[in-house]
C-alpha cells in the first residue's frame, strides 16, 4: 500500500502530489494544479478514502453500481487512461488491485491528525488559520453518490467534535470572536445540535453581545420545537435566562 505523506508535511513537498478532498476535488502534482475529468476525480477520491489500494473489482463496483462487473471494469480502465497527462502515471494497476505510484499528501489526513490533537491533547494545540480552514468544510459536498455516505458522516462527526473542541479552547484563551467564528461552522453543520449551539451563545455573551445571544438562542428554540418538539435544555434556558432576563424565556 502505498505511504501518504506525513500530515502537515504537504508545503514543504515541492515535487509531490496533493489531494484535496474537503470542499471540491483538487490535485497538484509538483505545485500545480491539475484539472482532472470528473470520473478520474470519482476515482482517486475512493482510492484516497479505501487506504490507498484496493482490488478493481471493488473500485468498478462502488462508482458504478448499476452496471454489470465487466461494463463496470471497463469504466474504470477508461476512467483511469483519462487521467491528464501530469496524472497519467499516478494510479498504478498492481495485479487485481490498482494504488497510486508515489504518496501523497490529503487533506483529509491533516484535519483527523488536527482533530485528534485538539481532543486529546486540548489547550496544548493552538491551530493556526490554516488549520482552522481544514474544520470547515465537508468532504466532497458536491458528490452525492452511496459510496460516500460513511466517510462523509465520519468526518462530519469528526469535525464537529473539534469545532467545538476549538469553540472551548478559544473562549478558555479569551478569544471570543474566534469562538464566534468556530461555533458558527459547527452549528451550521448540526443546527439541532445543542452543544454546538450553546457554546454559540456563550462565545455572543463572552463578546459582550447579548442581543446576538438572546436571538440565537430563539431561532433555536424555534427550530426544536418545530423539528423535534421539544424544549432545550434547562441548562440552556438557565444560561441565558440569567444574562438577558426572563423575556426570552415562552410566555
Amino acid at each position: 500500500m502505498v505511504i501518504r505523506a506525513h500530515p502537515g508535511a504537504g508545503a514543504s513537498i515541492d515535487q509531490g502530489v496533493r489531494v484535496g478532498l474537503l470542499g471540491p476535488f483538487a490535485l497538484e502534482i509538483a505545485g500545480r494544479s491539475v484539472d482532472t475529468p470528473r470520473a478520474g476525480q470519482r476515482v482517486i477520491a475512493l482510492l484516497v478514502l479505501l487506504g490507498g489500494r484496493a482490488h478493481r473489482s471493488r473500485i468498478a463496483g462502488e462508482l458504478w453500481p448499476e452496471q454489470r462487473e465487466e461494463r463496470a471494469l471497463s469504466n474504470l480502465r477508461s476512467a483511469v487512461w483519462r487521467l491528464p497527462e501530469a496524472a497519467q502515471d499516478l494510479v498504478v494497476r498492481h495485479g487485481t488491485s490498482l494504488e497510486f505510484s508515489e504518496p501523497l499528501t490529503v487533506d483529509i489526513d491533516e484535519a483527523i491528525a488536527l482533530a485528534r490533537r485538539l481532543l486529546h491533547d486540548g489547550s496544548a494545540t493552538r491551530p493556526t488559520a490554516g488549520d482552522r480552514e481544514l474544520l470547515m468544510a465537508d468532504l466532497l459536498p458536491d458528490v452525492d453518490e452511496g459510496w460516500l455516505v460513511v466517510p462523509r458522516e465520519q468526518h462530519r462527526q469528526r469535525r464537529l467534535h473539534a469545532l467545538e473542541a476549538l469553540a472551548s479552547q478559544d473562549l478558555a484563551h479569551g478569544q471570543p470572536l474566534d469562538a464566534v467564528d468556530t461555533a458558527l461552522a459547527a452549528v451550521s453543520a448540526e443546527p439541532l445540535r445543542e452543544s454546538a449551539q450553546s457554546l454559540l451563545i456563550r462565545a455572543h455573551l463572552a463578546a459582550g453581545n447579548r442581543a446576538a445571544a438572546r436571538d440565537q438562542f430563539r431561532r433555536f428554540r424555534q427550530l426544536l420545537a418545530s423539528d423535534l418538539g421539544v424544549a432545550p435544555s434547562a441548562a440552556l434556558t438557565g444560561l441565558i435566562t440569567t444574562a438577558c432576563g426572563r423575556s426570552v424565556t415562552p410566555p
